[in-house]
């Protein structure tokens, strides 16, 4: 077949997917289509996402699999000084994480010195909120070229991405670094279309021109047709629409349960945790950040830890924690699913497997 090029898409002659055309002419539509229509075309896709979630539940139970439908786990991505620290601040003001004696530290996802001198996040930071029975845990990731193979770890603990662009500057280099890792790894986008209140801002110029960087890299019709939210970090305030914006960020939490999708796991199977980040903590030691695959890991728990094609090792967990409250809360147990915290193996490695006696150890993370 020739290519035929037309705007930013190449495709072939002989191509019939009428949806490839509706990919084609989305940022004309974007642009003369009423609020409603886009709003509605939200919800039809929510509509979708469910039909298809039926057909597939009886496949996903035949292999061991059950979704969790009371976790969410996502990361933040924007380029620097986008405002994505600030949004998260918010988030956890209005889930109520501060108690109202506490003082509000703000940027409490900077928490190192290096980080908040220059205004810029390096290492992940895990926290979790919980909105209508739904736990959501939120890695905030590195903004920044220099520290792209953090991102691409944190990539593999989530299910789904909030991709924060600014509303006047649109999506920026580092931005297009990370969606084209997001979307290889076929994660869930959903764009939060931040600073919404500033003077200038540009949200139907910056969605389009969104839209023209997910064609460039290779996004599917269905990648292309991504979910909008737009949103102000700094006031606390969200809508679906620019000129129709709620008292609170509730539409942006209600995107994230409606269209991240759940972790579909085997709890009955043997653990197995892939070991995607590391912390230190000045009693405890090396602490290993991860999500838990599959089955269930325990405090006290007797463990193997390994890579594939090498010998395990034994080991013991100490202690064991989930985030919650931007907190290390400490547990007795966490199901697949979820994403914790273990104390107890000093000589963990990022990309080990954590897993029980007759587990196979997963792939390691390439980056």
């Amino acid at each position: 077949d020739q290519d035929a090029c037309f705007g930013r898409i190449t495709f072939p002659y002989s191509l019939t997917n009428m949806s490839a055309f509706a990919a084609l002419s989305a940022p004309i539509a974007r642009a003369a289509a009423p609020a409603a229509g886009r709003a509605s075309k939200q919800t039809a896709r929510r509509a979708q996402s469910v039909r298809s979630k039926a057909v597939a539940e009886p496949e996903t139970a035949a292999a061991g699999l059950a979704p969790r439908p009371d976790v969410r786990n996502v990361a933040i991505i924007a380029h620097v000084d986008h405002g994505k620290t600030t949004l998260v601040d918010s988030m956890l003001a209005q889930s109520k994480v501060f108690r109202e004696n506490e003082k509000v530290e703000t940027r409490v996802m900077d928490s190192n010195d290096l980080e908040r001198e220059r205004g810029i996040t390096i290492l992940s930071k895990n926290t979790a909120v919980t909105y209508k029975d739904t736990k959501v845990n939120i890695i905030d990731t590195p903004g920044h070229a220099d520290f792209g193979g953090e991102v691409e770890r944190v990539l593999n603990m989530v299910d789904g991405v909030l991709l924060l662009v600014d509303a006047i500057e649109g999506p920026m280099p580092q931005t297009r670094f990370v969606l084209k890792k997001a979307l290889e790894l076929e994660k869930k986008v959903v764009v939060v279309v931040n600073k919404i209140d500033r003077e200038g801002a540009r949200p139907d110029w910056v969605v389009d021109t969104t839209f023209d960087l997910f064609c460039s890299l290779g996004a599917t019709d269905e990648q292309c047709e991504f979910p909008v939210v737009y949103a102000s970090g700094f006031q606390g305030i969200a809508g679906l629409e620019p000129d129709d914006m709620s008292d609170t960020l509730e539409p942006l939490f209600d995107m994230i349960v409606n269209e991240v999708p759940e972790p579909v796991v085997n709890m009955t199977a043997p653990l197995q945790m892939l070991v995607t980040n590391l912390d230190y903590d000045e009693f405890k030691g090396r602490i290993a950040l991860g999500r838990v695959n599959a089955g269930t890991i325990s405090k006290a728990q007797n463990i193997k830890l390994g890579i594939p094609g090498s010998d395990s090792r034994n080991g013991k967990i100490n202690e064991l924690f989930v985030y919650k409250n931007f907190q290390k809360e400490v547990v007795e147990e966490v199901s697949a699913g979820d994403i914790c915290a273990v104390a107890g193996l000093d000589d963990v490695m990022i990309g080990e497997t954590i897993m029980a006696d007759g587990a196979e150890p997963l792939p390691t993370i390439t980056v």
